[in-house]
């Protein structure tokens, strides 16, 4: 049995001080010890960001993170497993699509999404700090197999823009503090001139849920139940003995992705109802995984329950001359995960806009590790398209991203039979 990567836990940069950080006037007199401490916070935000650091860091004390969190992550579950004559009208009805094929029963993830405006105006800044910890309660949900409660669904277009646009906020915050460190307007200025960011809800697949599709696409409504019942049984209490990956080894090659810290629900189904509680991370990690190239090993992140993630991506690379640097990272589903689990999680994309000219001078696109044949890296890196295969100097952010969505997944992409 293969080990378990090593677990790290992200350095955390506090809502508070990403206020502080990125708001021109809110120390207008510092004292010197108030200076000297945002400086160590600065220093610290770019070394987490930049080529020595792990390429990304989380933000806890983000007010109504918890609430709109706990509120959308659990329909994504919902939205995967229903009957697609009802799921497309629910979507489109809340301003929704989805980037996946989701008529596949033996899918991997479902994916929801929306392109956002940016609409300039703080959303966070005037909202009281309320802390969600101690009074939030365990999430539990019961879901009509058979049948659509719409009720449900209610708030799934307001609340998706809701969390969206305080993530995209958080972004343009921290892109405003790496600019200061660099002494630029580059990363905010290119976020802001997009005018806007593709938000996606994504439910990655329980072993609990490929049955269930499966047995949709059966076209049998009613079934026996005594016979159902021992397989959904079996498929709870199986635990995967095989390393698997929900999503494949990738970089991200916008500026920033921002995520929400991810939700596990373990599921069982009783009669026509699935019901889903909220259950701690396997491992005792998100499952998101990085390789680290300065120790050429993977690591898994731990990051608190109600926190964002912000993570770097190759845009950023380019933009900040390679002051920031993104990382290699896929989802991981462990060995040991119960086949009733399931992970949601809600995830904001930052780009330049499609126009924006990208130029690369000065710095090494590419890793400088040295891939020796059969180690892990070696394997991991025949996956993945480098960056100086994808990207020319002066080359549009839209052909780039032509070039790597084609080399990625296209026909003859490195992962279009993944």
């Amino acid at each position: 049995m293969e080990a378990e990567p090593e677990i790290i836990e992200l350095y955390d940069l506090h809502f508070s001080d990403l206020l502080l950080l990125s708001s021109s006037d809110a120390l207008s007199s510092p004292t010197p010890v108030d200076q000297s401490r945002l400086e160590c916070i600065s220093a610290s935000v770019m070394e987490a960001l930049g080529p020595s650091g792990p390429g990304l860091l989380s933000i806890s004390g983000v007010p109504l993170a918890s609430s709109l969190r706990r509120s959308l992550l659990p329909l994504a579950l919902h939205l995967s497993l229903l009957n697609p004559k009802d799921r497309a009208p629910l979507l489109k009805r809340h301003g929704l699509g989805s980037d996946v094929p989701l008529k596949k029963p033996d899918r991997k993830v479902s994916s929801f999404a929306s392109l956002l405006k940016y609409q300039g105006e703080s959303v966070l800044d005037q909202v009281q700090e309320i802390d969600f910890t101690s009074s939030s309660e365990d999430i539990e949900h019961n879901f009509g197999l058979h049948e659509l409660d719409e009720g449900e669904f209610d708030h799934l277009g307001d609340t998706f823009e809701k969390l969206g646009r305080c993530m995209m906020e958080l972004g343009v915050r921290l892109a405003r503090i790496c600019d200061n460190a660099m002494q630029s307007i580059e990363l905010e200025k290119s976020i802001i001139q997009s005018g806007s960011a593709k938000g996606r809800l994504i439910h990655y697949h329980s072993e609990l849920d490929g049955f269930i599709l499966k047995e949709a696409t059966k076209n049998v409504r009613h079934v026996n139940r005594s016979k159902k019942s021992p397989a959904f049984k079996e498929i709870c209490k199986e635990k995967s003995t095989v390393a698997d990956l929900w999503q494949q080894w990738h970089y991200d090659y916008g500026i920033f992705t921002v995520l929400t810290s991810p939700l596990f629900l373990s599921s069982t189904v009783e009669g026509e109802h699935l019901v889903s509680k909220e259950s701690l991370p396997p491992m005792g990690h998100s499952c998101l995984q990085l390789f680290d190239n300065r120790k050429k090993r993977i690591v898994s992140v731990k990051c608190q329950a109600e926190s964002f993630i912000i993570q770097v991506g190759e845009a950023a690379d380019v933009l900040s001359g390679g002051k920031l640097r993104s990382t290699l990272h896929s989802v991981s589903k462990p060995t040991g995960l119960a086949g009733d689990v399931s992970r949601e999680t809600f995830v904001l994309f930052l780009q330049p806009s499609w126009d924006k000219v990208l130029h690369y001078d000065g710095f090494s696109m590419d890793p400088d590790e040295e891939v020796r044949s059969g180690d892990e890296l070696a394997e991991i890196r025949s996956k993945i398209p480098p960056l100086s295969a994808r990207l020319r100097n002066g080359m549009t952010f839209a052909e780039f991203s032509r070039e790597t969505t084609k080399q990625y997944y296209g026909g003859s992409g490195i992962q279009s039979k993944s």
